[in-house]
Formats: structure tokens, sequence, C-alpha cells
């Protein structure tokens, strides 16, 4: 497997996919609502990525495997802290028809060799609770849960 950075044709196929899974994900975890679920999370990749690939300080890879398929990709924001240098995953994703094979684990670890290269000390994420496969992988590749937020649903009772 190889990590390589993202271009162009592969970028504007990604944004529209993340912008709408984000919001699904957003209005499954009961944050947003279904009616401002897609323009808030258009806004927030508008904000996060203003300028696309060329974002000062986020990287866009994607992952091959070794017959030059697309495997997946993963986004990451490097940011200087007091305590070094510090990377924060804002998306990862590996083809449904790769998931379950360990790519996922492998690529997580190539994504590490790449971050240690720039002098990242640490790297953190953020999983939505329901997202029970992604947590398993993390939790294997040693990622540490940091904090907790819980809700509960009034409407129900």
């Amino acid at each position: 497997m190889r990590i390589e950075p993202m271009n162009q044709a592969t970028y504007e196929s990604y944004l529209p996919v993340a912008i709408e899974e984000y919001a699904g994900d957003k209005c499954r975890a009961g944050t947003w609502s279904e009616n401002e679920a897609f323009e808030k999370a258009t806004e927030e990749f508008a904000a996060l990525l203003p300028e696309g690939l060329k974002t000062k300080d986020h990287y866009l890879f994607t992952f091959r495997d070794e017959t030059d398929s697309d495997i997946g990709m993963v986004w990451v924001h490097v940011t200087e802290e007091s305590r070094g240098r510090s990377a924060f995953i804002f998306d990862v994703k590996i083809t449904s028809d790769k998931q379950n094979q360990g790519y996922g684990k492998k690529a997580l670890r190539s994504l590490e060799v790449i971050l240690k290269r720039m002098n990242v000390k640490k790297i953190s994420l953020h999983v939505f609770a329901h997202n029970e496969r992604a947590i398993h992988v993390y939790d294997s590749l040693g990622y540490e849960t940091t904090d907790y937020h819980m809700s509960k649903s009034l409407m129900d009772e």
C-alpha cells in the first residue's frame, strides 16, 4: 500500500460525498436537524478548506494498493501547539469493497509514518459513537478516549 497526495479530480469527487456523509452523521448523532444539516456541513467544509487542496496546513491523501487501485483517503490538519506539532484527522475512509481486510489499519500506519517525518508528536480525531467499526480500528491502533460527549433525548419519554 502507498499513500500519496490527493489529486484535484479525486478531491472534486470526494467533497460532495463527504459533505453529504458528514451531514448524515450529524443528524444521526442528534446534533443537527435534517433541514439544516446539508447547509451547515457545506459551510463547515468551506470554512475548513477555503482553498481546497491548497489550504495551508491541511493535507489530503489517497491510499492505493499494489495494483494502483484506490483504497481510500485521509484528511489531516497539522498545527503547532505548546507541546509540539499535533495532527487532527478530519476524515478517513476506506472504500466499501476494501473494508474489513486490514486496509484501515495499514492506511493509518502509513499516515503515522508521514506525520512522524513532519515532526508531529500527537494524532487526534473525533469519531461518532455510532461508528463502531471505526472505534474498533482506532482502539486496536492504540488511540485512547480523551473525552465523552453524551446526550439524552427527552422527546421519547
